[in-house]
């Protein structure tokens, strides 16, 4: 069950995290991947410049243009870029972690595929997105009913006729194009058209991260890309920390010592009631402490349960 949170509360568990990891970090809660949280980003991060930043994400996905905007955006400002996903990063929000040097997770965190959501017309009157995959699976279907008709046909009169294989196969090849036909008949080649440009473009942006920021060899970025956006059978498939690893990304479980506040933090962030937040929490080394509003009592819930952890990992 969702528990009712607040932005204060999100933000004073990041602060601890931030205290633990000594790192700053950024929460980026945001409904929907749109220019106006790009702007509030840009304006956040405009003047800063860290040597390590931690982004706490969550994100159903959004405007994929955005998602690589914000990855060029966090890129500049910090050498190292660690993110973590206490439940979901989808869709353009799987883009961003491309760009990250170490994606942290937990047992219940999920990215997803990059296929590209196209906003259309939908049955009964309403509108909506949908993925651009979707018009691609319905022409693999065809060419492969075609296929198996070809197929099937061809072996059909072989056996029983006395045919030979060119002429049975000719034979069977009118058959197939007229069965099939009227399915290739209910595609749009415009929106065909339309699906692939689209995928095209989630093609493109995880290349560039991947090679441009990341230092992958472009060949390598190809495979795992084109398996991101075209290999899954659906837009919500879960893509966890093993698929991610068995992808060669730079995936891993959150330690021990935060994976309390890191579940915690996965619980806030499934509010709804909540808007977009976009928080920066700075850690000053020399105070030892992250600041961003964050209240004394939480501070000291979560510090209680940090030393619990440090004292369970101490050698015996």
């Amino acid at each position: 069950m969702t528990i009712k949170s607040t932005k204060q509360e999100i933000i004073d568990v990041t602060g601890q995290i931030s205290e633990i990891r000594k790192n700053s970090v950024l929460v980026l809660y945001l409904k929907e991947i749109r220019q106006t949280e790009l702007m509030e980003l840009h304006d956040l991060l405009k003047t800063k410049a860290f040597t390590e930043l931690d982004i706490v994400l969550q994100t159903p996905g959004g405007d994929i243009d955005v998602a690589f905007l914000i990855v060029k955006l966090l890129r500049k400002c910090a050498h190292q870029v660690n993110v973590i996903v206490p439940r979901y990063a989808k869709s353009a929000g799987t883009l961003i972690c491309l760009g990250a040097d170490n994606i942290l997770l937990t047992t219940m965190s999920e990215l997803g595929p990059l296929d590209t959501q196209i906003y259309e017309a939908l049955d009964g009157g309403m509108s909506g997105y949908v993925s651009a995959l979707n018009g691609f699976k319905a022409l693999e279907q065809v060419q492969l009913h075609t296929l198996e008709t070809l197929d099937i046909a061809t072996k059909l009169i072989l056996s029983r006729s006395r045919m030979k294989t060119t002429e049975a196969i000719h034979l069977a090849a009118e058959f197939s194009g007229q069965t099939s036909g009227t399915l290739y008949s209910k595609l749009n080649p415009t929106k065909i058209g339309e699906y692939a440009r689209a995928l095209e473009i989630g093609e493109r942006y995880g290349i560039l991260v991947l090679t441009r920021y990341m230092g992958w060899p472009k060949d390598r970025a190809e495979v795992v890309v084109k398996t991101l956006v075209k290999q899954y059978p659906s837009h919500g498939f879960v893509i966890d920390l093993e698929e991610l690893t068995d992808l060669g990304l730079p995936a891993k479980e959150v330690g021990s010592d935060i994976m309390d506040m890191t579940s915690d933090l996965g619980k806030h962030l499934l509010d709804k009631s909540n808007n977009s937040i976009i928080e920066l929490i700075e850690y000053n080394k020399k105070s030892n402490a992250a600041s961003a509003g964050v209240s004394t009592n939480n501070k000291r819930k979560y510090r209680k349960q940090s030393k619990k952890h440090a004292r369970k990992e101490v050698p015996a």
